[in-house]
């Protein structure tokens, strides 16, 4: 059951639940808990926004399409929430959570969990635990070791009706778990990877075939689905060297995905497609974004006629900054402007109803803020931040 937040209280609810603190929404924020791809867009054209807080997960929803009147922020609780969570959306523009939590009698005292939105504005279904791929070995008496760093779990819904959880512990590997299109879950499968650094990369076609990045120092391992609804195979290793977790990904043409991340000399944005088109090599290629830190959120639309990638950072003075250039021309070169004051943790971007870029960033006092890019504009120009929720 979800709390409802202050955007709403008094209006239609008499229920003496407190408000969301805003404070904990920003310092959680601003501890990493941001997930990339907050801002979503759901089939009935509304958008949401997502963010945690020390209790579980925060909500805020679009009254209607394109409406600068939102509510919330709702929590949706969770015992035992860790915190940090992700989140993807499937073709039903069903929106899927994983995160942990921690819970006394589980394997190493933690597990894996997650839950579905299934409609915008609706609750959230139940938080069903799958288990946890790593669990501690019996060992003797003693200080316990420190615990080996762990990546955020990730959920891939693919275009058959499957559901896959990857999860990656250093020293450990990459394992994940499958629910067929029976809602039957299998064991877990182990995909190597054992010095594996942060969370897998995920991403989702069109046509419903998953596929993800498993990070490591100096390079990544790729892994593919053939199809939907089949397991997924090792296609080799790209050797590069990137800032830990600052991976993103988008479907820049139909079946084939970009991958962003940060180069450590400078915190420069690397583009890189591991399928390159018959008889060319896949390439680094470098976008600019110097100073800017954590994964970049990308989206694609039309701007002066051309088909151009939009991508959106927290720059080196914690402000949003955004750039654009010709999808799949990088050798053009991105030009990066600020577009907005300070924010908690990492700003968001998502298409609206109407096509229009829109923006999000959490302020530094926990609010959300909305700008929209100004369709009358044959640039990529932006209406003013608007507080709402």
């Amino acid at each position: 059951m979800a709390r409802r937040g202050r955007a709403e209280a008094g209006r239609d609810d008499t229920s003496a639940a407190p408000a969301v603190p805003a404070s904990e929404i920003a310092a959680a924020a601003d501890a990493g808990h941001t997930a990339p791809g907050w801002l979503r867009l759901g089939r009935d054209g509304r958008l949401t926004a997502y963010a945690s807080c020390a209790e579980g997960l925060v909500r805020w929803t679009e009254s209607a399409p394109g409406s600068d009147l939102w509510q919330g922020p709702d929590l949706f609780p969770v015992d035992g929430w860790a915190g940090r969570f992700t989140l993807t959306q499937d073709a039903d523009g069903f929106v899927w959570f994983a995160g942990t939590r921690r819970r006394e009698g589980a394997p190493g005292g933690r597990e894996l969990i997650l839950a579905a939105q299934y409609q915008t504005g609706r609750p959230l279904g139940d938080w069903r635990a799958v288990g946890n791929p790593f669990p501690e070995p019996a060992r003797e008496a003693g200080p316990a070791p420190a615990p080996a760093p762990e990546g955020d779990p990730v959920v891939l819904p693919d275009g058959a009706g499957a559901l896959h959880v990857v999860a990656t512990r250093f020293g450990a590997g990459v394992r994940g778990r499958t629910r067929d299109a029976k809602g039957v879950w299998g064991g877990w499968t182990d995909y190597q990877g054992q010095w594996v650094r942060g969370a897998v990369v995920p991403l989702v076609t069109a046509h419903g075939r998953a596929e993800f990045l498993a990070p490591f120092r100096g390079g990544a391992s790729y892994w593919s689905q053939d199809r939907p609804g089949s397991g997924f195979r090792w296609l080799g290793r790209m050797q590069a060297d990137a800032v830990e977790g600052s991976y993103s990904s988008y479907e820049t043409a139909p079946g084939t995905g970009t991958y962003f991340w940060r180069h450590p000399a400078d915190g420069g944005v690397i583009a890189y497609r591991p399928q390159a088109p018959a008889g060319a090599s896949p390439a680094l290629m470098p976008l600019g974004g110097a100073g800017g830190v954590g994964p970049m959120g990308v989206a694609r639309t039309r701007i002066n006629g051309y088909d151009c990638t939009v991508l959106l950072q927290r720059g080196a003075e914690g402000h949003p900054e955004i750039a654009a250039y010709p999808t799949h021309g990088e050798q053009y070169g991105a030009w990066w402007a600020p577009v907005g004051e300070r924010c908690a943790g990492l700003p968001a971007i998502a298409l609206d109803a109407r096509g229009s870029v829109t923006i999000a960033m959490l302020d530094t006092d926990g609010g959300l803020r909305i700008a929209r890019q100004d369709l009358m504009d044959a640039g990529l120009a932006f209406g003013s931040w608007r507080q709402v929720g």
